[in-house]
């Protein structure tokens, strides 16, 4: 039966009605006479639809004419043969050659039967039609007169008008095994709507009329003779038996975790998903979308909420059409080899029918299209809206087609903390295994909570009999593939049919074929390189990502572009998304870009070291580029110090190979800017001993990050401890680079500094003075390096006890700053802080606080509210206040302040320490650990 030369009849007055018929030859319908004869009048003609609007070729209207029988024979006469012949005026344009086989059912064994006709009920308004498959038993030794009768599996509703609910369904063509048997005639009587009568066709070829009609207009080919038809051996020909299952439902996980998104999928399904009844569940691989469908499926079958489920794996265009036609082979007869034909049969056969007033229903359908690799594959193919169906999807895509009316997007997360403990607590148990709650908790977060590799997991853990301590030890090496720590594909739990370390292998395939071809697996393999939980968008859209994809861009077969851009580049990341593979939320540009960890390992699992090498340092380079001058965005400085260190963890020697990467200075001094020195003195700690290990004791980055460890481990406040680190290290700087080297006049600057801060002020001075005079000597006066000096002696007078003439130092000081670095410049932001300083500490409270008034907004502007130097101002402000003499309105600004330093800073911090301890008792002092914050980013090399 194929649904292409499915035909609509309506005959030319007086006859009236409608009724069904089949296309036989390109211009020849076979139906039931009394369609087009009725109360002994016949039609001169009629208007015929061919075709079925969900198959390829549409439906065709055309004029009809009666050529069999010839003479006008009324069809309610004895031995009148109730089939007639109609002649289109012109081919149906079907694209159809195939010939139809005859049959003549035989033996005792009932044959299940299909056919399609239009029953007045399907009727709708507007004069379009719906489609109704008859189907159910045909059995040969059951008769009405010469005709056979049909047992109908499933019926439809009789209209509201009460007619007969087959009624219009005369001259639907009935098939059995492939073959063409019969001709839907009458509603039987007794039975009411559960029985049909067909006319036997294989008599009708003995007739000269009919035989020279199908000679001459039939389909070439077309033999007038009947096969016999019996049933097989055993039983019944397939028919469908209600509840009926399509496919095979892949058996529940062991330790299956009822999720939230399971509640989510039942709540939206409800009644059939009324409200949208196509379910898309949207997730990365391994995530357990097929697992929640599954469930889905097996909890309306267990309900008896469904007659018909059909599961469907969606990889591929073929494997959908395949599924489907199966369906209708199981369900409408169809002919198993022409699938593309029995699936649009199928289709058909689901869309919507209109309910009568009797009760009858039509059956209710679920179609599960598991793991839909493309949504183009669909096109055609999506089951119909049906108050009797739903269709539920899983997919890794994230395409706009997938959304729309009547669809819904369900995005299937990970496992909760507690789910994923949960899981592994009971798969272990129920293999004779206990760990502790705390090392089953550890592992879900070191494995990201996906539920594919914490299965994978357990089962390697149980296979390989580890505990949990060794298991977590294995995984965490780094010289380990996660094929080492997870089963191959022979100890996979659950039928999974891919390890983790393959389960994104065919996405990443597919995505690198999409629009910009070839980029997107470049830019997933740099993503791999940083943190998991949120790259900035201006990292992976900025200079040295292009420059880097530009390259591979040229490999690929779209060479005509020279120059990716920001715009490519974005159009690549949204590629990703669509995959899964990433999430992506321009809309949060300090966490745009999302990667689960084990995606970036088992992406970096598969690199060589040369191409990690080459990745690592061109991350480096694009956190670099994203790094603004001034921080005044924490959450962006944090974001980048974030990816910093995951790529730190990962590049293992490639940002020292051609000496250390600026970016591991960046970070660090980022990290001390920000009011974490010790944080900073211990990344400095590491750079220094790899420095040392990969580059030697002498080379200049090796020199020159122990400058930057010796100036942190100061602010951590060991300063003697800097001091003789900086001794030593001038030292070596003298040997190695030479007295005048500017990273050594540097290095003395920040000793000077150290010791002044250790308490040996005469010595510092002594020693600023020397450095002055030679800077001088090599630089100039008005050089950067020789205004730091000159800010650092300044300071020193202070400390001595000369408050008043530091302050008109600073005073001096910064004019000269405005114009060699610029107003704006932090350095000079730090003099003007500097000079409010001293001349508070020269008993101008007053004074103090206006100059620091006048600073403030500057600072705000420039560096941004939460830098620490803007709420050192603050703080400062709020001391002078209270040493003005308005000790009230000091300790409103000091209660003012101190959320902010507990977000920014932390409560062990020192100035979030001084501030809490000048609000318990009341007192308007200056806060130490503030004094000479200011001084510390003049003192060491910018």
């Amino acid at each position: 039966m194929d649904a292409q030369r499915a035909v609509y009849i309506k005959p030319d007055q007086p006859v009236g009605g409608s009724g069904s018929g089949y296309l036989i030859g390109p211009r020849l319908v076979l139906t039931a006479l009394h369609v087009v004869h009725n109360d002994g009048v016949r039609a001169a003609g009629a208007t015929v639809w061919v075709g079925h609007p969900r198959t390829a070729t549409g439906v065709h209207r055309r004029s009809a004419t009666v050529i069999w029988p010839l003479s006008d024979a009324d069809p309610n006469s004895p031995g009148v043969p109730d089939v007639a012949l109609l002649q289109l005026d012109q081919e149906a344009d079907a694209g159809l050659t195939t010939a139809v086989r005859w049959g003549r059912p035989r033996g005792s064994t009932p044959l299940a039967y299909s056919g399609i006709g239009i029953p007045a009920f399907s009727a709708i308004t507007g004069g379009a039609v719906q489609y109704e498959n008859l189907r159910g038993e045909l059995a040969p030794l059951t008769t009405a007169g010469r005709r056979w009768v049909l047992d109908c599996g499933v019926w439809p509703a009789a209209a509201q008008q009460k007619e007969h609910p087959w009624a219009g369904a005369s001259g639907a063509i009935i098939f059995t095994d492939g073959h063409l048997v019969g001709v839907a005639v009458e509603y039987g009587t007794g039975m009411g709507e559960r029985r049909l009568t067909a006319e036997p066709v294989h008599r009708l070829l003995d007739d000269p009329g009919f035989a020279a009609a199908l000679a001459e207009h039939g389909f070439p080919g077309t033999r007038p003779t009947a096969d016999d038809i019996t049933a097989p051996t055993g039983g019944t020909a397939a028919v469908a038996v209600w509840p009926h299952q399509v496919g095979v439902i892949p058996r529940q996980a062991d330790c299956f975790q009822h999720r939230g998104a399971a509640e989510e999928l039942q709540e939206a399904m409800a009644d059939g998903g009324a409200a949208a009844p196509n379910q898309v569940l949207v997730g990365t691989g391994g995530i357990g979308k097929t697992q929640l469908a599954a469930h889905h499926a097996r909890q309306c079958w267990a309900k008896s909420a469904v007659d018909l489920v059909v599961w469907v794996t969606s990889t591929t265009r073929e494997a959908i059409i395949g599924a489907y036609a199966q369906a209708a082979v199981e369900i409408l007869d169809a002919d198993p080899a022409r699938p593309e034909q029995a699936a649009q049969a199928f289709l058909a056969w689901l869309e919507p029918k209109q309910i009568g007033d009797k009760g009858s229903r039509s059956p209710r359908w679920l179609i599960v299209l598991d793991d839909l690799a493309d949504p183009a594959d669909l096109s055609g193919l999506w089951p119909p809206t049906s108050p009797s169906g739903s269709t539920l999807i899983t997919t890794r895509r994230q395409d706009a087609s997938l959304t729309g009316p009547g669809r819904r997007l369900i995005q299937v997360g990970l496992f909760t903390p507690q789910e994923s403990t949960t899981y592994l607590t009971t798969t272990l148990v129920a293999h004779g295994r206990h760990e502790p709650a705390e090392q089953l908790a550890a592992l879900a977060d070191e494995l990201g909570h996906l539920p594919l590799a914490l299965s994978q997991a357990a089962a390697y853990l149980i296979d390989a009999r580890l505990d949990c301590v060794t298991y977590r030890t294995r995984l965490a090496d780094r010289t380990r593939t996660l094929a080492d720590v997870l089963p191959d594909s022979s100890g996979l739990p659950d039928d999974q049919a891919t390890t983790v370390a393959a389960a994104w292998s065919l996405s990443i395939e597919r995505v690198d074929t999409m629009r910009p071809v070839g980029l997107a697996r470049p830019m997933l393999q740099l993503a791999a390189m940083l943190d998991p939980n949120g790259i900035p968008h201006t990292v992976l859209t900025g200079s040295p990502v292009l420059a880097y994809l530009t390259e591979h861009s040229a490999q690929t077969l779209d060479a005509d572009r020279t120059q990716v851009t920001a715009e490519a580049a974005e159009g690549v990341l949204q590629a990703l998304r669509r995959l899964s593979l990433i999430d992506h939320a321009p809309d949060i540009p300090h966490q745009a870009v999302r990667v689960h960890q084990l995606i970036q390992r088992a992406v970096r699992d598969r690199m060589p070291a040369d191409q990690r090498d080459r990745l690592a340092r061109t991350a480096a380079d694009a956190l670099l580029a994203a790094w603004p001058a001034i921080h005044r965005d924490t959450g962006l400085t944090q974001a980048l110090r974030a990816n910093t260190d995951a790529l730190t963890q990962r590049a293992g020697d490639s940002l020292y190979r051609q000496g250390i990467h600026d970016i591991l200075f960046l970070a660090g001094n980022s990290l001390g800017n920000m009011g974490r020195a010790s944080a900073a003195m211990n990344h400095f700690a590491q750079v220094t001993e790899q420095a040392r290990d990969r580059l030697g004791p002498d080379h200049p980055d090796t020199l020159a990050v122990r400058n930057d460890l010796s100036a942190w481990v100061g602010y951590a406040e060991h300063e003697s401890t800097a001091v003789r680190l900086f001794t030593d290290l001038v030292a070596d700087m003298n040997r190695v680079l030479g007295p005048t080297h500017a990273k050594t006049l540097i290095a003395r600057n920040n000793l000077v500094h150290w010791l002044g801060q250790a308490g040996d002020v005469a010595g510092a001075s002594a020693a600023a003075i020397k450095l002055l005079s030679l800077q001088h000597q090599t630089l100039g006066p008005e050089h950067p390096d020789t205004l730091t000096t000159r800010n650092n002696l300044a300071a020193l007078l202070g400390y001595s006890g000369d408050a008043a003439e530091a302050a008109i130092i600073f005073a001096q000081l910064i004019p000269v700053r405005e114009r060699v670095l610029g107003p704006d410049h932090p350095h000079t932001l730090t003099t003007r802080h500097n000079f409010a300083h001293w001349q508070g500490k020269a008993g101008d409270a007053a004074g103090a606080m206006a100059t620091l008034a006048e600073l403030l907004p500057l600072r705000e502007r420039v560096l941004g509210p939460d830098h620490p130097d803007t709420l050192v101002t603050r703080a400062d402000m709020a001391i002078w206040q209270g040493r003005a003499g308005d000790e009230s309105g000091a300790a409103t600004a000091l209660a003012g302040l101190l959320p902010d330093l507990l977000r920014v800073l932390g409560l062990d911090h020192p100035y979030t320490l001084a501030t809490r301890d000048s609000l318990a008792f009341g007192r308007g002092i200056a806060v130490d650990a503030a004094e000479t914050a200011d001084e510390r980013d003049a003192a060491r090399e910018p």
